[in-house]
This record gives structure tokens, C-alpha cells and sequence, in this order.
């Protein structure tokens, strides 16, 4: 075995109690619906449907469009993370996928103009 092999194999050994020891020190939380065993050990109970409409809301078309609107009004990556309510890591796909919508928005509304012409 290699020293890197083993190296991975005790982070992955002592894993479970530095997890503890963060969330003891509340830097990190386990999910919502998370039970205890007997042994001190979680039992986590993920709920998927409520992740998915968190990020589906997240990541609406009002909210890109209001996330760009807010980053072209000149204010930070971070301020508009905390006004939209989405997370600061997400906040640049939010703002990309706005300024996307804005985009198709003003091709529709060129190719919307009807040219007044005399043919018949």
C-alpha cells in the first residue's frame, strides 16, 4: 500500500468524528430530518423534493432577471446574493442566466417591429 492510499484511507477512518467535532463547534449542521442512533451516530433522512424546490426557486427566471437587473444597477456579487436570497456560490450562474433571458427578451421585441410597406 502506498503512502498516499493510506493517507486517504485514515482521513477517510477519522471522517465521521471530525463531522461530530464540527458540528459540536457549530460550524456545519446536519440536514434537516437528521435523527440520532443509540450509538451518537446520525441517521439522516434526506428530503430531495424539498432540496430541488429550494434550488428550483432559487434559480426561477423573476429571480435571474432581477439578480442581472441588480448587478447592472452596480451593486456587488454580494449584495445581490443577500437581496435575491440565494447563495453566494450560485450568484454568478443567477446573474449569467438574467442577463440570457434579458437578451432573448430584446431579440423578441426586434423581430417584433412591423416595418409599415406599401406592398400589396
Amino acid at each position: 500500500m502506498t503512502a498516499t492510499n493510506y493517507e486517504r484511507i485514515k482521513i477517510l477512518y477519522e471522517a465521521k468524528a471530525l463531522v461530530a467535532m464540527a458540528v459540536k463547534a457549530g460550524w456545519m449542521a446536519y440536514p434537516k430530518g437528521t435523527t440520532m442512533a443509540e450509538d451518537g451516530s446520525p441517521i439522516v433522512a434526506m428530503d430531495y423534493e424539498e432540496d430541488h424546490d429550494v434550488i428550483s426557486r432559487e434559480h426561477s427566471d423573476n429571480n435571474c432577471r432581477k439578480a442581472y437587473q441588480l448587478q447592472s444597477s452596480g451593486m456587488t456579487n454580494d449584495q445581490v446574493a443577500k437581496a435575491c436570497g440565494v447563495a453566494r456560490g450560485s450568484v454568478a450562474y443567477i446573474i449569467s442566466r438574467g442577463h440570457e433571458l434579458y437578451l432573448k427578451q430584446q431579440r423578441a421585441n426586434d423581430s417584433a417591429i412591423v416595418l409599415d410597406d406599401d406592398r400589396k
